[in-house]
């Protein structure tokens, strides 16, 4: 499903400014997908974010998995659903605000969470995590995966919330510390959390690059 002009002004405007990169440059994320955690047969999942499909793809070739996977951009959607038949997995895609989950509650037995809740405005990542937490089962897992404050790109761009910068065309980035993690979602039990830290070199110059990890866990009902 494509989109007109009109169709993508009437979102956000952080939201239009992903639109409207991928009506620009196409599949934004080229590159081989970071590992994935392994679902086990016979889960209902739900990727948020999905994107062009980098992560979509590898999680719908994982046999038994109900996968499901959402983005705001029409044009994303597209271009992840051609991925993930090129690929020969299996995932049902649906444009959707991921402030607003067309579920029931406990629906999900694990939801992934990479690079998603960091390019939204704070009031809108908190809705964003109280629909992902209403939507997860009692015993499922939460995998998280965003920019630490180590990033060398941390502090480009115009910062327009304590640690979100604005860059590329109106796209936000948020960067988030290990405490800010920790206190996340107060209503889930955190299971891991580690630091990914590497080097790039750019132009004969190194930058450290740096992602937090974490795994969080709803509380089963008693």
């Amino acid at each position: 499903m494509g989109t007109t002009g009109a169709e993508a002004s009437a979102l956000p405007p952080h939201l239009e400014a992903w639109e409207r990169d991928y009506r620009r440059r196409g599949a934004l994320w080229r590159a081989r997908g970071d590992p994935v955690p392994q679902m086990q047969k016979g889960w209902r999942v739900l990727e948020l974010g999905c994107g062009n499909g980098k992560t979509t793809t590898t999680l719908s070739l994982q046999p038994g998995v109900e996968l499901h996977a959402i983005d705001s951009s029409p044009t994303a959607v597209k271009m992840c659903g051609e991925c993930v038949k090129q690929a020969g997995g299996k995932a049902d895609l649906k444009e959707m605000n991921g402030l607003a989950l067309e579920w029931p509650a406990n629906r999900f037995d694990a939801i992934i969470a990479f690079h998603y809740f960091a390019h939204m405005p704070s009031k809108d990542s908190a809705k964003a995590r109280a629909e992902a937490v209403r939507v997860l089962k009692p015993g499922g897992k939460l995998f998280f995966k965003e920019f630490g404050t180590g990033d060398f790109r941390y502090g480009k761009g115009t910062e327009v919330e304590p640690g979100t910068f604005r860059r590329r065309g109106g796209i936000l980035t948020h960067y988030y510390t290990e405490e800010e993690v920790c206190s996340l979602f107060p209503n889930l039990r955190l299971e891991r959390f580690e630091f990914e830290r590497w080097k790039v070199l750019l132009q004969g110059k190194e930058y450290a690059r740096e992602r937090v990890h974490a795994v969080f866990s709803k509380p089963a009902r008693a």
